[in-house]
C-alpha cells in the first residue's frame, strides 16, 4: 500500500467520524510504529483540515525502561511540534491479571486526561493485524458472533467517542508510512513475549490466516450491527431508564425480540446497571433468559445487579447491594462520585462524611420501586444518616444535587462500525 493510500483511507476513515469539526482530538501514542503513524497522520490531517491535536503517552511502570521510552516518545514528537502528555500509571499492580489490569488503568488514565483536556474523540492505532488476531483469540475461546466482530471503529465512551481509523491498514504499511516521514519508534519487546496470547499467536501467524480472520471480521460486523439496531429500536420504545440506576421493561414485549437480540439486550442492560465494560458471559445470560422466558420467573443476581419481575408484567433491574464499591469518606470537597453517581454540594463540607449504600436506614413513600432504596447512595455523618438526596431527606440546609453518572452506555441507536478499507 503506497503512502498516498494510508493518507486515503485515514481521510476517507475521520470524514466518516464527522471530522473535521474543529475538536480538539486525542491520540494513544505507545511510541510504537503503529501509533507513531497515526499520530503522524492526524498531524496531517489538522494542519489540512484544521483543529487540535494532542498525544497521550502512558507510561505503566511496569518494565525499567518505560519511563525512557515515554520520554523518547515524547521528546520525538516535540520536534514534530506535536504536543503530548506523559501519563503514569502508580502505585501498586497486580501480580496476576497483569495484562487486562494493564488495559484498564491506560483506558483509565485516557478517558480522565481526554476530559481534562476537553477531547471528545480518542483515536487508538489498532490496525488490520490486531483486528484478525482479536477474532483468532476469541474463535479459540468459542466466543459467539458478537465477540467474533472484533473491534468497532466507533466506541461511545463517559467523554465521547473511541475511533480506529486505521483498522483496514496492515502494521507493515503503517512502518512504511512512519520510514516516509522519517520517524524512530521504539520497538516493544512484550509484543512477541509468550507470557501473552497475542505475542504466543504472532509467532505462528500467516499472511494467509491474518487476511481470513480479518474478512470474517467484516462480516461478522454487518451482523453485529444489525443486532444493535434491533437492540437500540427496544430500548428506544420499551426501556426505561433511570437516574436512580436502575431500569425497567415489558416482560411480553421483550419475549417477543428473538433470542439473539434478547440475550444481546440482557448483556447490555446487565453492563450498563453494573457499569462495566463487559457483559456477563454468553452461557451466564443464556441462563437468565431461559428463567426470564420460563412461566415462574424469579428474582435472581448476575453480573452485578438484580433481575426481577415487577408490577404490571415489567421487569427491573437494578444494583446487587453486595456488588456495590466500599464506602468512602470525603472532607472538604465539594464535587465526589461514588458507585454510578456524582455529587455536587452548593459549598465544601468542612466535616467528614461517609458514603455508602443506604440499606435499611430510611422507608419513605415515593413512586419508583423500593427494593431500589437499599443500594442508593446515602451520606452519614458522626451522628448517622446525613442526606439521602434521591429519597428527599437531608439533616442540614446545604444543597447537595446528584447525578446518574455511569461510564457505560445502553445501547441506544447502534454504533458498531466495520473499518474503512
Amino acid at each position: 500500500m503506497s503512502v498516498t493510500q494510508i493518507r486515503n483511507i485515514f481521510e476517507k476513515a475521520m470524514k466518516s467520524f464527522g471530522f473535521p469539526n474543529g475538536d480538539k482530538i486525542a491520540v494513544a501514542v505507545s511510541g510504537g510504529a503503529d501509533s507513531t503513524a497515526l499520530c503522524l497522520l492526524t498531524q496531517e490531517f489538522v494542519q489540512q483540515y484544521g483543529g487540535e491535536l494532542i498525544a497521550l503517552i502512558v507510561d505503566h511502570g511496569l518494565r525499567s525502561c518505560s519511563v525512557k521510552q515515554a520520554k523518547m516518545t515524547a521528546d520525538r514528537l516535540c520536534q514534530k511540534k506535536i504536543p503530548c502528555r506523559i501519563l503514569k500509571w502508580a502505585g501498586d499492580k497486580p501480580v496476576h491479571g497483569i495484562e487486562q489490569a494493564a488495559r484498564e488503568a491506560r483506558y483509565r488514565l485516557l478517558s480522565e486526561a481526554c476530559r481534562q483536556e476537553n477531547c471528545r474523540a480518542l483515536l487508538l492505532g489498532h490496525h488490520r493485524q490486531d483486528q484478525a488476531e482479536t477474532f483468532l483469540i476469541r474463535q479459540a475461546k468459542n466466543s459467539k458472533e458478537i465477540g467474533l466482530a472484533g473491534m468497532s471503529a466507533v466506541r461511545l465512551t463517559d467523554f465521547g467517542r473511541i475511533l480506529r481509523p486505521l483498522l483496514g491498514v496492515s502494521p507493515a504499511d503503517l512502518r512504511e508510512y512512519d520510514l516516509f516521514r522519517s520517524q524512530e519508534w521504539v520497538e516493544d519487546e512484550t509484543n512477541l513475549s509468550d507470557d501473552f496470547d497475542r505475542g504466543r499467536l504472532r509467532k505462528t501467524l500467516t499472511q494467509q490466516q491474518i487476511d481470513n480472520a480479518f474478512e470474517q471480521t467484516l462480516m461478522y460486523g454487518k451482523k453485529r450491527r444489525a443486532l444493535e439496531e434491533k437492540a437500540a429500536l427496544f430500548v428506544s420504545n420499551q426501556v426505561v431508564k433511570s437516574d436512580r440506576g436502575y431500569l425497567i421493561f415489558p416482560y411480553e414485549e421483550f419475549k417477543k425480540l428473538d433470542t439473539q437480540t434478547g440475550l444481546f439486550c440482557l448483556g447490555d442492560f446487565l453492563r450498563f446497571i453494573a457499569d462495566r465494560p463487559y457483559a456477563p458471559r454468553t452461557d451466564s445470560l443464556e441462563k437468565l433468559y431461559d428463567n426470564l422466558s420460563s412461566d415462574h420467573f424469579r428474582c435472581t443476581t448476575l453480573g452485578g445487579c438484580q433481575i426481577a419481575p415487577s408490577t404490571k408484567r415489567q421487569v427491573l433491574i437494578w444494583r446487587e447491594l453486595n456488588d456495590l464499591p466500599p464506602s468512602i469518606t470525603i472532607e472538604n470537597k465539594s464535587r465526589f462520585s461514588w458507585d454510578r453517581f456524582s455529587f455536587f454540594f452548593d459549598k465544601p463540607l468542612n466535616f467528614p462524611v461517609t458514603v455508602r449504600p443506604l440499606n435499611h436506614h430510611l422507608t419513605v413513600k415515593k413512586e419508583f420501586p423500593k427494593r431500589t432504596f437499599p443500594v442508593l447512595p446515602a451520606l452519614f455523618d458522626n451522628e448517622g444518616l446525613f442526606i439521602v438526596p434521591h429519597l428527599g431527606y437531608k439533616r442540614t440546609k446545604t444543597t447537595c444535587q446528584v447525578m446518574f453518572t455511569p461510564r457505560a452506555f445502553l445501547c441506544e441507536q447502534a454504533s458498531w462500525t466495520c473499518p474503512v478499507i
